[in-house]
């Protein structure tokens, strides 16, 4: 097991000084927190110690692969937890690290067509869900770019 990428998952509790971001220091870049796009006012990154946490901070989830537990992405990205993979509820979900794109391929789904690949964990190859890569509807064009991550080939990484 291990990130594939030098990005982590959450930011190392050391570099949190009580619930405050030092926005000056770019030297944890994660997922939440790139240097191109600084979005830390969007969240509420709060340290929780063993000993007890703040009720009012929210606790981010890591996900990863159900087989080899390899960390994948974080409740910080998901978008919606009402879709439907092949094998019952999935998450769509912004960002997701250490996957490998299957074939292209259009795909019939209850909303469209969709030009999408699978999503493979690049550790133990199982199959994890799909991305979206273009719709024919531009309604739906909002999901383009974006991953599903079927709730069953996940777990969380506590």
């Amino acid at each position: 097991m291990g990130l594939r990428y030098s990005s982590y998952i959450e930011c190392p509790a050391a570099k949190l000084e009580g619930d405050n971001w030092n926005s000056s220091d770019t030297s944890c870049l994660s997922l939440y927190h790139q240097a191109s796009e600084p979005r830390h006012s969007q969240y509420h990154i709060g340290y929780h110690s063993r000993h007890g946490s703040d009720s009012s901070t929210p606790k981010f989830v890591t996900y990863g692969c159900r087989r080899c537990r390899t960390h994948l992405s974080s409740s910080t990205q998901i978008m919606s937890k009402d879709y439907r993979g092949k094998t019952g509820d999935a998450f769509l979900m912004t960002r997701v690290v250490n996957v490998i794109e299957g074939s292209v391929e259009t795909r019939p789904m209850i909303t469209g067509d969709y030009l999408v690949c699978d999503i493979l964990c690049h550790w133990c190859k199982s199959l994890l869900g799909w991305k979206y890569l273009e719709s024919e509807r531009k309604d739906q064009r909002y999901k383009e770019g974006k991953y599903i991550l079927e709730v069953k080939t996940i777990c969380r990484c506590d």
